[in-house]
């Protein structure tokens, strides 16, 4: 399955890093401040799929600016203590990188971050290019980011030839957006209805569940090339 493109991009949270509590905590941290009822995380996966910087002047108003400082001094002051890997999620870039296909990031986390967290990983050494929220002129779900992330990869590289692989409906719509083939992993729950109305070219429940899967088909094919 793999062999037949020639990069691979990811989502960050939630598809290679679990990092949702996180995520949860500091918008329940700027929605109690600012007297709006916290979230379930229900609430949250249905709601909260733009970046801060393009969902929070719609929830906040003129307050917006004074949200997002609440929201950032939060994530900056806690997010390596949520910070953990998902299931498998080295062992899948391993994968990739045995096929020598360059990897890269796309990711709705403000960039200084999500950049951070990678470093503190170990994980720098898999990719090539990292984008994260405020580095294209719009965030996901916008194809900007996506795009910027191929032309750093290889500027010769068409949207058809990377497959990015994200867990959100965002993630969906970006690759849409751009053009671009798209795994689509199902990490928080079943989401038959975003596999009907976006028809994403794989689904998984679980980037472990799409490491097996590989393990049981390029494992062979790389195997006989070789």
């Amino acid at each position: 399955m793999l062999s037949k493109y020639k990069a691979v991009i990811f989502d960050w949270d939630g598809t290679l890093v679990d990092t949702c509590g996180l995520v949860l905590d500091a918008h329940n941290h700027v929605r109690q401040f600012m007297g709006h009822k916290l979230w379930t995380m229900d609430d949250f996966l249905g709601q909260a799929s733009k970046s801060a910087r393009e969902y929070y002047p719609e929830i906040y108003g003129d307050r917006a600016e004074e949200a997002q400082t609440l929201l950032y001094d939060f994530v900056g002051e806690n997010h390596l203590t949520y910070l953990k890997p998902m299931d498998q999620s080295r062992e899948f870039l391993d994968f990739v990188k045995t096929m020598n296909m360059p990897m890269a990031i796309v990711s709705n986390k403000r960039h200084d971050f999500m950049v951070k967290e990678v470093g503190v990983m170990e994980w720098h050494d898999y990719f090539v290019s990292l984008v994260g929220a405020g580095q294209a002129a719009k965030d996901k779900p916008s194809a900007d980011p996506l795009l910027a992330a191929i032309a750093e990869i290889d500027g010769k590289l068409k949207p058809t030839d990377i497959l990015y692989v994200g867990d959100t409906e965002t993630d969906l719509i970006c690759a849409k957006n751009a053009g671009c083939p798209v795994v689509f992993i199902q990490s928080d729950k079943p989401r038959p209805d975003l596999i009907e109305a976006y028809k994403p070219d794989h689904s998984f429940h679980s980037l472990a569940e799409f490491l097996n899967m590989l393990n049981n088909n390029d494992t062979v094919k790389l195997n006989k090339a070789c």
